[in-house]
């Protein structure tokens, strides 16, 4: 039986390689941090679970008019709104950070390597 690729994990490994020779990274600690015994379950209510299923959708439906207004600028716009999203939620995740080298590096195929090198000391 042939064993199933995992493109993700090569892409992973790519960027790790290339990215490597360029800019160490800081080293990710994959241990939780310990969580109290008493530590009380959350009650979500309904309404917030719609809403958010609700938000979702709707940003769905933008992308979706985003994509249909203007096709060929649309991914441009999408790697812009997942690199600022990033930037605000903190990046902190190893797979983040490689979401973060992944747009960067389709934002700018041809240097992408001194661009990702330029925006992690920067940060």
């Amino acid at each position: 039986m042939a064993k199933r690729k995992n493109p993700l994990k090569d892409l992973d490994s790519f960027l790790n390689q290339e990215a490597s020779s360029i800019v160490q990274p800081d080293k990710v600690e994959e241990s939780a941090p310990p969580v109290p015994e008493t530590d009380p379950i959350p009650i979500v209510e309904p309404s917030t679970v719609a809403d958010e299923a609700s938000d979702k959708s709707q940003v769905i439906t933008y992308l979706k008019s985003l994509s249909d207004k203007d096709p060929e600028e649309f991914r441009n716009t999408l790697y812009e709104i997942i690199k600022t999203s990033l930037e605000n939620g903190g990046a902190e995740d190893s797979a983040d950070k490689m979401l973060m080298n992944t747009v960067l590096y389709l934002n700018h195929p041809e240097d992408w390597k001194e661009v990702i090198k330029a925006y992690w000391k920067g940060v």
